[in-house]
């Protein structure tokens, strides 16, 4: 085996001279989605010769988008997009051409915009597939909002729960979520935030969807310790590993 420092890339991408703030695989592991402050989405597939080749690109939002997130394969080739400019975009990539034609060209379109959100959105989680189509967006305002969409018409989206990980009033910037992916529990999120006040706190919380309440529940929350010099780190990013027959659940 190599060593660390012997370790080269295998292959390079290039996205733009832009700062890219995402990268995503799709479930296969043959596609790539990139988004970045020139407020453009980029896909790449990967060829036989295991090198990757841009194959769309298309200015996608009005300000800077943080994330990309893939759909399961069986609702097709769908990306969600989020942005500084408070909306999230889902597209869905179509064939355009006519019979006849030897080629079709694949572009991506827009099914739907969700605009229900109060600042820029920094997260985007399609649930697991067992879930069916859904999406979880997190925001700036504080919340998590959860779409639920039509499998059979991308183009109808509806608002389904909101979760306030650090309770109304505290100006939370909510930075991240990701979905328990495990089929025999009930459906679960973790979040983590950074209060944006005094006293600064930043905190992971394990969200679940209560039978019995019929509503998400906090199950668990676990608070950031502050470093040496008393400051308290924010958290960027969670992720909830696939449970692959561990007797426990993973995250980071």
């Amino acid at each position: 085996s190599a060593s660390m420092s012997t370790l080269r890339p295998a292959s390079k991408v290039f996205a733009g001279n832009c700062c890219i703030h995402f990268i995503a695989h799709d479930y296969y592991g043959n596609r790539l989605a990139t988004c970045s402050s020139d407020k453009k989405i980029r896909v790449f597939d990967k060829g036989e010769d295991d090198q990757w080749q841009l194959s769309s690109e298309w200015s996608a939002h009005k300000s800077t988008i943080w994330q990309v997130d893939w759909a399961h394969p069986e609702f097709g080739q769908v990306l969600a997009s989020c942005s500084d400019d408070r909306t999230v975009i889902i597209w869905s990539e179509k064939g355009e051409g006519t019979a006849g034609q030897q080629e079709v060209k694949f572009k991506f379109q827009p099914m739907a915009t969700l605009s229900d959100f109060g600042k820029g959105v920094t997260c985007v989680r399609f649930a697991p597939s067992h879930l069916g189509l859904q999406l979880a967006s997190a925001s700036n305002d504080g919340k998590v909002r959860l779409h639920h969409g039509s499998a059979t018409n991308l183009n109808v989206w509806s608002l389904g729960s909101e979760l306030e990980p650090d309770g109304p009033g505290f100006g939370a910037n909510v930075t991240c979520v990701s979905w328990d992916k495990s089929r025999l529990d009930a459906p679960m999120l973790v979040v983590g935030w950074s209060r944006a006040g005094e006293p600064r706190v930043s905190s992971v919380a394990i969200w679940g969807l209560s039978a019995e309440k019929k509503q998400w529940v906090v199950a668990l929350r676990l608070e950031v310790e502050a470093d040496k010099k008393g400051a308290v780190p924010e958290v960027r990013d969670v992720d909830w590993a696939p449970p692959m027959g561990r007797p426990h659940h993973l995250i980071a």
